[in-house]
């Protein structure tokens, strides 16, 4: 006899009559008198169990004992239910199982947690039960979406020629921008792994040995600070492919998104499910493409949600340069950055305290303040209005193309990066008061011509903007810099450029070939054209600052694959974690893992990390330095 013939949810109308056995947990008990009921519950839904008097006392006696998440097993006729008692809550509605034989295959305390759809409970009770939590229905069709987006994407790979290779998860240490977890090796004493925040140099040399189409379904770690959309382990679609350009790679990853939501909003499975993606309209490629000049410009973000795509900044230093106002045209002076924002119709929308709390709001970001102006029929009203004659102020209304009604909002300062912030974080603000941030409208655009280079004015260092195995757009640009670089005195390769006579403007300005796919304001993708010779890497380590003897310790085994005849290549990744949460519409990435770390970092179910034994630390070479 077969331990089940059926799971509980997938019985149906042409199952009445059928003689079936399921098995499941006990989801909820009624005992009626003379009549119970039990909802038997799987991962695939839930039945009702029927067991009557008339029809056997003594198995009905037996369900006495059967309480909340005992494991059940049972066998019976699968009956219509009356009119009146079917229910529309459930697939199973129309139907029961008259119960003629029942077994109690395990008993169970009560849980910590209640299995119900609807849960609320401290996040982190949740994760210390996360073997309970995971029986609710929503973490189960969360767990059925993310193997669903996984399928999907490796379906549609494959189809194009890629072949799925597994690289080490003992790794190399290489400057990826966030901190590795670092692994003691016990037969090289003294010596390290590090766990891989990438596969990123394995799928170039994957492009080396000629494979031509790579994909992976990575593991990726990273020992950064805790966020919301952030954990120190989690799952990348990771692809490279030989000889492609930009349009290649983006093609064939709008190929991927595009049969990832097609996939998961045509499964059956979820229809009892409200995520965004359900009530999506369809994700049509080609997708929107914009530069990131442009996304800075109008958005103050490299990663635009264009779900408010009319609520644009405008940029103000060309009127602030001639006006009256001492702070606004001391900051154009200085080559400081002016912004602001419409907000249509809202002049009356924030009090004078909520005004108040946006400025303060702005200082905490490093703003000196955050100017608010009123647009009426005789001009403009606020607190700087009156520093500002008539005709500037007709001037200010006319850039921002402003109408009676509006308010303003301006951000000044020397640093442009504040500025930016400030009026990122209002223009959020602004589109949800507004409502424009539906989660199930999904606006989706590439962003391209990234910057090359970042530039930390503090130590006048240049870092990669991307990773630094990404192709210039102006090569040869690049090389006569590394050669200025190479032949100066002065201690960093930023000193000896300015000594050569190349201006700030001009190293801040080099693009690259790089590529993000961005969905309401989220990254989910990220890629770029790699460098694929050996003097083109050279010449970028120089401009960072890693010269031959720390690129031949740190990277000598790529720079030696790549004199060995390494192709043009490129690719892309996507975090799966950080797509699924989008789709679900979610706040939090720790609700579409199936184990995940606590928000400071801990695994609260299995303890861990934890101490290990002094006979270990000492077999591997390491002292243990408590914590002051």
């Amino acid at each position: 006899m077969k331990n089940r013939t059926h799971r509980c949810g997938d019985l149906r109308k042409e199952h009445v009559g059928q003689t079936v056995t399921v098995c499941g947990w006990v989801d909820t008990k009624r005992d009626r008198g003379g009549v119970a009921f039990i909802l038997l519950r799987d991962v695939a839904g839930k039945v009702q169990l029927t067991f009557s008097e008339e029809t056997d006392p003594a198995l009905l006696a037996q369900t006495k004992e059967a309480r909340g998440e005992f494991v059940l097993s049972a066998t019976g006729k699968v009956c219509a239910r009356e009119e009146g008692n079917r229910t529309q809550t459930m697939a199973t509605g129309d139907i029961e199982i008259v119960v003629e034989k029942f077994e109690i295959l395990n008993t169970a305390v009560t849980p910590a947690i209640e299995v119900r759809d609807d849960l609320k409970c401290d996040p982190e009770l949740r994760l210390k039960h996360r073997f309970i939590d995971l029986r609710r229905r929503p973490m189960q069709a969360m767990l059925q979406a993310r193997a669903k987006l996984v399928s999907m994407a490796r379906a549609t790979l494959e189809a194009e020629g890629f072949l799925d290779v597994e690289t080490p998860v003992l790794y190399k240490r290489t400057p990826e921008g966030a901190r590795d977890f670092i692994v003691p090796s016990r037969a090289h004493r003294g010596q390290f792994y590090a766990l891989p925040q990438s596969p990123q140099l394995f799928k170039q040399l994957c492009m080396i040995s000629g494979l031509d189409r790579y994909f992976q379904i990575a593991r990726c770690f990273r020992d950064e600070d805790k966020r919301a959309d952030r954990q120190p382990e989690f799952t990348q679609i990771d692809i490279e492919m030989s000889f492609p350009t930009v349009d290649d790679v983006i093609e064939l990853f709008e190929k991927v998104v595009t049969n990832i939501f097609e996939g998961i909003r045509k499964d059956e499975r979820f229809k009892d499910q409200s995520w965004p993606v359900l009530s999506a309209g369809d994700v049509k490629p080609p997708f929107e493409r914009m530069t990131y000049e442009q996304a800075m410009r109008d958005y103050s973000i490299d990663r635009p949600d264009l779900r408010s795509r009319d609520l644009k900044l405008t940029e103000l230093n060309e009127w602030s340069a001639g006006c009256s106002f001492n702070a606004f045209k001391g900051t154009a002076e200085k080559k400081g950055l002016i912004k602001g924002l419409r907000c249509p119709g809202m002049a009356e929308a924030f009090s004078t305290g909520q005004l108040k709390n946006l400025e303060r709001d702005a200082k905490g970001m490093g703003a000196t303040g955050l100017a608010n102006l009123k647009v009426t029929e005789a001009g403009l009203e606020g607190g700087i209005a009156k520093f500002i004659p008539e005709p500037e102020q007709k001037a200010m209304i006319e850039a921002f193309g402003a109408k009676p009604g509006d308010l303003l909002l301006i951000c000044a300062h020397e640093k442009h990066k504040i500025v930016h912030a400030v009026m990122h974080n209002m223009r959020v603000l602004i589109a949800e008061k507004l409502g424009l941030s539906d989660p199930s409208n999904f606006a989706i655009c590439w962003v391209v011509d990234f910057p090359l280079f970042e530039y930390r004015e503090e130590d006048e260092k240049l870092f990669a903007s991307h990773h630094p195995f990404t192709l210039p757009q102006n090569v040869k640009r690049v090389q006569e810099l590394a050669e200025i670089s190479r032949a100066g005195k002065e201690p960093h390769p930023v000193a000896r450029m300015l000594r050569g006579g190349v201006e700030i403007e001009e190293i801040i300005a080099l693009r690259n070939n790089q590529y993000d796919l961005v969905v309401n304001g989220i990254e989910i993708a990220g890629g770029s054209i790699r460098m694929h010779r050996n003097d083109m890497q050279a010449d970028v380590f120089e401009l960072i600052g890693i010269g031959k003897e720390e690129s031949e310790k740190k990277f000598g085994f790529l720079m030696s694959a790549l004199a060995h005849g390494a192709p043009p290549h490129g690719g892309i990744a996507s975090g799966v974690d950080r797509l699924l949460m989008l789709l679900l519409g979610l706040d939090n990435i720790a609700d579409v893992i199936a184990f995940p770390k606590s928000a400071s970092g801990r695994d609260l179910m299995i303890d861990t990390p934890n101490d290990v034994e002094p006979a270990l630390l000492k077999e591997l070479g390491i002292q243990s330095v408590p914590k002051p």
